[in-house]
């Protein structure tokens, strides 16, 4: 079972008939769960600020990264307790996400958490406008949550792609890209969140590349990496 990676918080939106809009509002908290050794639980707090009661479903997904891309697969390693819960209006509840497995950590584990808003029952018999809410929250453990993340940066001459490759033992969140040429010209960013490279892995970025980048050319990468400013020289590939 394979899914998609959607982000810290996106928005689906189911469409019918003309119905009135059900003002349910799930808010979450906090947008990243990060738990050293020997820590193996933490808690997510879930808020409604909307008028009726509301529905969510947790779920919670092993993240890897192959060929250089996102992947969630189910796991029992970590649960969500409960993984189904009701919020009265104005209300909150809390949900604890424990690391079950026996079996000791190597270096970092990630993992995605999954809050689903799930639709209410209307009362009409037409088709509702409804508004579903999506939290995509990641999840790590470690055993050395100072260590450094190696990375090694390529930008790739066609395609358009920055491939990040990551030998360290700790993930490490990109963010506020830029990529100039030798003379000093920009030639692709990417403002934001530009994605994680997990411990051991590798990422591929899709870069909106003003120019065309000249295989074999040197280019300067300057980002914002776990907090510290990145530049590195590299050559296109």
């Amino acid at each position: 079972m394979r899914i998609g990676i959607v982000g810290a918080l996106s928005v689906w939106l189911m469409l019918g008939v003309a119905a009135p809009v059900h003002a349910t509002a799930l808010q979450v908290a906090p947008v990243l769960v990060d738990v050293p050794a020997p820590g193996a639980a933490s808690k997510l707090t879930l808020k409604n600020s909307g008028s009726e009661q509301l529905k969510a479903q947790i779920r919670i997904f092993k993240w890897v990264q192959r060929n250089g891309k996102d992947e969630l697969i189910p796991t029992r390693d970590v649960v969500a307790s409960p993984p189904l819960v009701k919020i009265s209006p104005n209300g909150s509840n809390i949900v604890r996400i424990v690391r079950v497995s026996k079996t000791p950590i190597q270096g970092e584990e990630s993992y995605r958490l999954i809050v689903d808003q799930l639709p209410n029952r209307t009362k009409n018999s037409g088709i509702a406008v409804k508004l579903q809410m999506r939290y995509s929250i990641p999840v790590f453990f470690g055993t050395n949550n100072s260590a450094e993340p190696k990375l090694a940066w390529t930008v790739k001459a066609n395609g358009s792609n920055l491939v990040v490759r990551n030998t360290g033992p700790r993930r490490v969140r990109v963010s506020e890209l830029t990529i100039k040429n030798a003379r000093g010209e920009r030639i692709g960013s990417k403002n934001g969140l530009v994605g994680y490279v997990l411990s051991n892995s590798m990422a591929s970025f899709k870069i909106g590349m003003a120019k065309k980048a000249r295989k074999g050319s040197q280019v300067l990468i300057t980002a914002n990496g776990q907090g510290q400013q990145i530049s590195i020289k590299s050559r296109v590939q």
